[in-house]
């Protein structure tokens, strides 16, 4: 590693070239650092390398009356000397690594605390240009003692934090790339509620906030919204709502912008160390509220009295207010209520009571007396009872007016052609209270409900074993309700559809559960023949093809099935006896299932006319005895398969069975047949 020596600026011989080098190397260095000290300190280098991030800063800048004026005039201190400037420089630093890592802080100097940085942004940069020469040029109708400001040590950008950088006229586009929303942009201190950091009506403020110690006479001091048409009463509430943070609910996006700007609080401290030890005399700076802390409506009134002498109650209402305190309220001060909510034309009393209070739907076009109806019987009584009135007073409307409601018109009000109970039944069910307004007290026995009934409504538990006795002897009674028999059905078939009649259902449910049920509880098995027969149904398994013979060589017939997994199905038409019953036995005409000596004796049966050929052919087809006899080649008939097999393997296997003769039987015809052809 190379060594620094300073033993050359000893020797005589090479001193001279070492003050040589090392003034070319001291040069060299200085060079470089005016050219980047230069470099760093221009329009282009703060704006498209420093904060080129921060597009909106340099746009804001752009559109000032200070465009013209470079970014060290306000950022660097007065007549700094060169140290400063290079200490300057060294601290920026910091910020690249920032920028480069996309860490920077969105919008920038976010709180302005900069602006309320006396050492940073002191009134000695504004004084460089603005002096005692310049003639104070405020906004029509102001009045501004900048002599007292100065007095009590209030620097200028405490007041104009916006004057190079202002924000009304352009678009902001920076992204916060924490939390992706748009820059929000900075607070205008020359807006009122800023003047209303130090400025207040309240006694013990800062600065005094009377309109005419800012103000001209000719000035006119109410804001343009106090003048549009719907300002009082319901403008002023919105705008109020609006300042004291009390609307309903926060739109969609407002909580996630408050977590992208969770920050604020961290900047906040910054701007306060920043502020701290910078006070003027009479103003401790660091303890000013933010803007957005100062309300719109207090520079013009205190609140306290204002709004009190006209509401003559707190406002906004506390919580308790409306579950408690109200009622007592509008009986002592209605003509209070009445200034902001006019019942009369608002219906704002009815559209809580009778709508939101109650889960209503409340139409404020349409008088209560009117809608009621249809709202107490979707949503029932109760809300109206167990807030506000009596049973009696709605027998006593009733009573006087005489309506019958909308629902006792209809025509299965009393009862329902395929349903179990009429509409009548459901409304009590669902709430006896509301019956009970007209029709007295004692729910479904009472008198008036007894009087058609006769019974104990709903029916007690043992009235389902006895009932049947009830029905024999009076079947009048239950006909008053149950008016279609498909009732007793749905009840005593199981697998019953309600109202579906049961001869059109049952078919399914017995194959797949069986008739045992229905012979154990109410039928005998005559029953169903009997009915069967009489209405000459036969089951649709009957007419499937296959039913009675094979559809094909390797399946079964149904019939023998259907009797395997339910022989007592079979029994109900056919009789008892199994396969040997009459009706089997008719049509089989041999023991079935064949005994097993069948298989090896049924040969010389058939050849011998003890078995019929027909009989065998009830349940067979051709193909199945060609199956077992001949080497079966597929679908073919054997008359078509046989050529390719006897002339394959010769005809000696045909003659175990046939005579030789019996191949020219068939033969000899077919060639006859052909020669004649």
């Amino acid at each position: 590693m190379a060594r620094i020596s300073l033993a050359g600026f000893k020797d005589p011989v090479r001193r001279p070239r070492y003050i040589i080098w090392t003034g070319v190397g001291v040069l060299v260095i200085a060079g470089v650092m005016i050219i980047a000290l230069g470099v760093t300190s221009s329009y282009w280098f703060c704006s498209e390398a420093c904060h080129k991030v921060q597009d909106d800063t340099i746009t804001a800048y752009d559109a000032s009356s200070h465009s013209n004026v470079s970014c060290m005039a306000c950022h660097m201190p007065v007549a700094a000397d060169p140290l400063t400037f290079i200490l300057h420089k060294a601290e920026a630093l910091g910020e690249l690594y920032l920028t480069v890592t996309d860490n920077f802080e969105i919008p920038l100097n976010g709180t302005s605390h900069l602006a309320m940085n006396a050492q940073h942004m002191g009134s000695d940069k504004c004084t460089q240009c603005h002096t005692t020469n310049r003639a104070i040029t405020a906004s029509p109708g102001i009045i501004i003692d900048h002599a007292v400001h100065a007095e009590a040590d209030v620097h200028c950008t405490v007041c104009h934090n916006r004057v190079a950088h202002p924000e009304d006229d352009i678009e902001l586009v920076n992204i916060d790339p924490e939390s992706g929303l748009l820059n929000a942009g900075h607070d205008n201190f020359m807006e009122m509620t800023a003047c209303f950091r130090c400025h207040s009506l309240e006694q013990d403020a800062l600065a005094p906030g009377e309109c005419r110690a800012c103000h001209t006479t000719d000035f006119e001091l109410k804001p343009d919204s106090h003048f549009e048409g719907d300002f009082y009463p319901s403008g002023h509430a919105e705008m109020a709502r609006a300042e004291f943070g009390i609307e309903a609910e926060p739109h969609e996006g407002e909580e996630a912008e408050a977590e992208g700007h969770e920050d604020a609080a961290a900047e906040e401290e910054h701007a306060a160390e920043e502020t701290e030890g910078h006070e003027g005399d009479g103003i401790d700076l660091h303890a000013l509220p933010a803007v957005d802390e100062v309300n719109y409506c207090s520079t013009c009134h205190v609140i306290d009295q204002f709004c009190m002498n006209c509401h003559g109650m707190e406002m906004p209402h506390p919580a308790e207010f409306k579950a408690e305190t109200h009622p007592a309220m509008a009986a002592e001060k209605f003509d209070k209520c009445v200034l902001c909510h006019n019942p009369e034309e608002t219906s704002f009393c009815d559209s809580c009571h009778h709508g939101t209070q109650g889960g209503w739907d409340y139409d404020p076009a349409v008088e209560w007396q009117t809608q009621h109806a249809a709202s107490v019987s979707t949503n029932g009584v109760a809300g109206c009872l167990e807030a506000c009135h009596e049973i009696s007073f709605c027998s006593d409307c009733h009573t006087a007016l005489n309506p019958v409601p909308t629902s006792h018109g209809a025509g299965d009000w009393l009862r329902k052609p395929v349903a179990e109970i009429g509409g009548h039944a459901e409304a009590a069910r669902a709430e006896i209270t509301a019956c009970e307004v007209c029709h007295g007290s004692g729910g479904p026995n009472a008198a008036f409900c007894q009087g058609c009934h006769s019974l104990d409504m709903p029916h007690p538990d043992e009235f389902k074993s006895n009932h049947l006795k009830s029905g024999r002897d009076n079947p009048a009674v239950c006909a008053n309700c149950h008016t279609f028999k498909e009732l007793c059905s749905d009840c005593h078939h199981d697998g019953a559809v309600d109202g579906t009649p049961w001869t059109s259902v049952h078919a399914g449910v017995i194959a797949d559960s069986g008739a045992a049920s229905c012979f154990e509880a109410c039928h005998q098995k005559d029953y169903c023949v009997q009915c069967h027969t009489s209405t000459k149904v036969v089951p649709t398994s009957h007419e499937v093809s296959g039913w009675t013979k094979r559809p094909a060589l390797d399946t079964p017939a149904g019939h023998p099935a259907a009797y395997s997994s339910q022989p007592d199905n079979c029994t109900y038409c056919h009789g008892e006896g199994g396969p040997e019953a009459k009706f089997c036995s008719s049509c089989h005409k041999l023991e079935m299932p064949h005994p097993g000596e069948f298989a090896s004796s049924h040969g010389p049966q058939i050849t011998e006319g003890e078995v019929a050929r027909a009989v065998c052919t009830t349940c067979h087809k051709q193909v199945f005895c060609d199956s077992c006899h001949h080497e079966y080649t597929g679908s073919l008939r054997w008359v078509n398969a046989h050529p390719a097999t006897v002339a394959e393997s010769g005809a000696a296997n045909c003659f175990e069975c046939h005579e030789e003769t019996y191949c020219s039987y068939c033969h000899v015809r077919e060639a006859q047949k052909y020669l004649t052809d």
